[in-house]
């Protein structure tokens, strides 16, 4: 046997000792947490806890030294606590589908792969599935950094009860996918409309003739594709693996980062953590000075807005709603103060949860 090969013998045998060692302190952990569940259980819990799911996140970063960057490391613990989660509760989650849509692959990236994801024809189907508590939590998006926010999500929200749990960043990146690889004889593109506004320059570009199909989502643009034999998909490069196309092009969108926020939907609040977010959702008197006087109580309790939208009363002509995302927890005296203040100034308040934040970018 050769140095080399006596070498890699020794390293093998290494790591062989170390998987030994890997497992039985993994199945270790399943059982405290299956305990854990247990006590979750009796109490009425959830069994889902993003204040504890960031914590562990958080830890296990800074506990681990390379060579793995952390990225793989937090990989790891998501499908470790995605597995533990099932002893305790098998839970079911819906998304817009089908599958191989961004918000499905959003799922697998919050959730893992041990959980059962339930795939939802429309974003209210989403809501209506986990109103009526048969799926534990939604995952929907809310906006996109290109194009803004999503109507039917926000619409949702005024329509329901249930509130944000958590929140997420997704990176979207574009593959233009089917059989036909000859752009000029392409006649027909389908995809989702916020996902064509968003590649729209490469589509005038490359394909001006075509015309452009709406489907509700960019993994029925691809099934669609994968049935029908005719036109091209934009969806992900996932989708086209799920419905066997090629991949005629990728990187179609207009801006690089492209990236869309989700949330986490369900009738559970989260415990505040070190760095928490919280959403309302009000309408205000149409008179002089209503806004400033709601954005001047934000800067008097020193309180960082993070987003404010406005959406039309349906009944009411050139009336808003307007949605807010601000920096802190509802349980904080400060943050308790500013929402009493708040919903004084208002005709309408509703509060949609405060839940960890994620940040400003994917991981």
């Amino acid at each position: 046997m050769s140095n080399a090969e006596e070498e890699l013998k020794k390293l093998r045998s290494g790591i062989d000792s170390l998987d030994t060692q890997i497992i039985d302190l993994i199945q270790k952990r399943a059982g405290f947490a299956q305990e854990i569940g247990r006590v979750k259980k009796e109490s009425g819990g959830p069994i889902y806890r993003p204040d504890r799911e960031k914590d562990v996140y958080e830890k296990v970063t800074k506990l681990s030294n390379g060579p793995l960057p952390s990225s793989v490391i937090r990989a790891i613990y998501r499908e470790m606590m995605s597995g533990t989660i099932a002893l305790e509760h098998p839970l079911k989650i819906g998304f817009l589908g089908p599958e191989g849509s961004f918000s499905h692959s959003a799922l697998r990236s919050k959730f893992g792969t041990s959980i059962e994801a339930v795939p939802q024809t429309s974003i209210p189907d989403v809501f209506r599935m986990v109103e009526e508590e048969k799926l534990d939590y939604g995952v929907v998006p809310v906006e996109n950094s290109t194009e803004g926010q999503v109507s039917s999500t926000l619409d949702m929200f005024l329509e329901t009860n249930l509130i944000v749990y958590s929140e997420l960043y997704q990176r979207i990146s574009f593959s233009l996918l089917g059989f036909e690889s000859n752009l000029a004889s392409v006649k027909k593109i389908y995809g989702i409309r916020i996902g064509n506004e968003q590649c729209r320059n490469w589509i005038s570009a490359n394909l001006p003739n075509a015309e452009v199909v709406d489907t509700s989502s960019t993994a029925m643009a691809a099934k669609l594709v994968s049935e029908r034999k005719d036109g091209l998909a934009i969806a992900s490069k996932i989708a086209g693996e799920i419905y066997n196309l090629g991949v005629i092009a990728e990187g179609i969108e207009d801006y690089s980062g492209n990236t869309t926020r989700f949330l986490v939907i369900g009738k559970t609040e989260s415990p505040q953590t070190k760095e928490d977010k919280t959403s309302i959702v009000i309408s205000i008197p149409n008179q002089t000075g209503s806004l400033f006087n709601i954005l001047k109580t934000f800067h008097d309790a020193s309180v960082n807005l993070t987003k404010i939208e406005s959406r039309p009363l349906k009944r009411n002509l050139w009336e808003y709603h307007f949605f807010i995302d601000f920096i802190g927890h509802k349980s904080e005296p400060k943050i308790e103060s500013l929402l009493a203040t708040i919903q004084s100034q208002c005709t309408l308040f509703k509060l949609l949860g405060s839940y960890p934040t994620a940040g400003s970018f994917p991981t």
